[in-house]
């Protein structure tokens, strides 16, 4: 009983003492196994990113109604001339109403909550959802008898203001003011810009008749589309629709900026997608761009991986690339990872011709907390590994700093306490004579 008690506590001490020390040939296999695509790091300990607090919402709050007040006061800023033919007048739009003859007048008018016109001499006029020009033939028309000596017109003094709902994959769902001249873009950048997860190509505008129109968000953004960048009215819904689970997804790697998973277009190659999420770069090396994809292996008839890389080979290879549902791709990363004896671990930026040295000490490494010349670069294409602080680091390799000699001495050293308190409280407790 007491050589098997003592037996179990020598046990556990070498387990113990084990997984303190078991280096290299575990972390070596595994980062091995990685090097193809290193899983992104946590770096919201590294970067101390804010939570969204309830004072920081009061904060926007107060901000917002600042820019709200600025706006109510400012002069409109137009891109044009308001089209008549397709401005829509609502309540709140101020008019002029000239009469021009013998006796010049200009009588200013506002389009009431009910949406009517008083016109001096003719009464009430309903002009509320109609466009600008049918307003102002209507005006026309029944002043005309009452002014016959005279010439009347109506003229667009001031553009009203409404409230328009933008929700969905938004910062900050909510009601927003807005004008008639306001595209469907100014609306989503005002309500804090679309999530991660907001499925731009649909964005639907809900108008109160009924009507639903669909905008294209990534073709604005990328190619200034504005064919079919609506104009807003008051009441209308926006709705930023989330990426669809069941739809054609794939998954970006690599790249801490644009890791994530996409939905992709119909018919879509492997550049326009990159283009469209805005990945690619005047320094992205393109021939190190990877495509992981699941195929059928023509011997043993199983489902594997494989790997493309389709600008490799020929320039005209990437536009018949398309992508295909469930597909990997792993884009070359601008970041190098420190791991190991170092302060702080974590990703740091690439920087040009920087050896392991360099960003061993970046990440607080020195010769006394790490073994300096037993440095090892993991690298993450090429899938080899060097030794020696002098090893010129790429992107996305990692760099690992083993503790000296010393460092686990110590460390075995505080492990000692705990070795002896179990074979005390053995004896205490009978298992061990004296």
């Amino acid at each position: 009983m007491k050589a098997q008690f003592v037996c179990r506590v020598f046990i556990f001490s070498f387990v113990l003492f084990g997984r303190v020390y078991a280096q290299l040939p575990e972390e070596e296999e595994r980062l091995k196994k990685e090097i193809i695509a290193p899983k992104v790091i946590d770096f919201s300990k590294i970067l101390e990113k804010k939570t969204f607090t309830r004072e920081d919402f009061e904060l926007w709050k107060r901000q917002k109604e600042m820019k709200l007040q600025e706006r109510l006061t400012a002069v409109e800023a137009l891109e044009h001339a308001v089209d008549p033919d397709q401005y829509i007048v609502g309540a709140g739009d101020v008019f002029s109403f000239n009469i021009w003859g013998a006796m010049e007048m200009k009588y200013p008018i506002i389009v009431n909550p009910e949406g009517k016109l008083v016109v001096p001499s003719v009464g009430e006029i309903d002009v509320d959802g109609k466009t600008l020009a049918e307003v102002q033939n209507l005006v026309v028309e029944r002043a005309e008898p009452f002014y016959k000596n005279s010439k009347v017109t109506l003229t667009l003094e001031a553009l009203r203001f409404f409230r328009v709902h933008v929700v969905g994959e938004v910062l900050f769902p909510g009601t927003y003011v807005a004008q008639a001249t306001d595209r469907i873009s100014e609306l989503i950048a005002e309500a804090g810009g679309t999530t991660e997860w907001a499925w731009k190509q649909q964005i639907a505008l809900r108008h109160t008749n009924g009507n639903v129109e669909y905008f294209d968000l990534a073709a604005f953004e990328q190619e200034g589309v504005l064919e079919r960048q609506f104009l807003v009215n008051g009441g209308d819904i926006i709705f930023v629709p989330p990426i669809a689970l069941g739809n054609e997804l794939v998954k970006v790697e690599g790249d801490r900026e644009n890791s994530g998973t996409y939905q992709i277009l119909s018919g879509e190659n492997v550049l326009d997608f990159l283009q469209r999420i805005r990945a690619l770069n005047k320094n992205t090396a393109l021939s190190k761009i990877t495509v992981v994809r699941m195929g059928r292996d023509t011997k043993s008839g199983k489902e594997m991986e494989k790997l493309v890389k389709p600008f490799l080979n020929s320039d005209s290879n990437f536009v018949s690339f398309f992508l295909r549902k469930g597909d990997r791709i792993i884009l070359p990363s601008n970041y190098v990872y420190v791991k190991g004896a170092v302060r702080v671990p974590g990703a740091y930026p690439y920087i040009v011709n920087l050896r392991a040295r360099d960003y061993a000490g970046m990440a607080g490494g020195d010769y006394r907390s790490g073994d300096i010349q037993g440095v090892k670069v993991y690298h993450m294409w090429s899938k080899k590994v060097e030794k020696g602080p002098d090893v010129l680091v790429e992107p996305g390799d990692v760099v690992h700093l083993n503790p000296t000699f010393n460092e686990r001495l110590g460390n075995y050293i505080q492990i000692l306490p705990v070795i002896t308190s179990l074979i005390l409280a053995a004896k205490a407790a009978g298992f061990l004579g004296d």
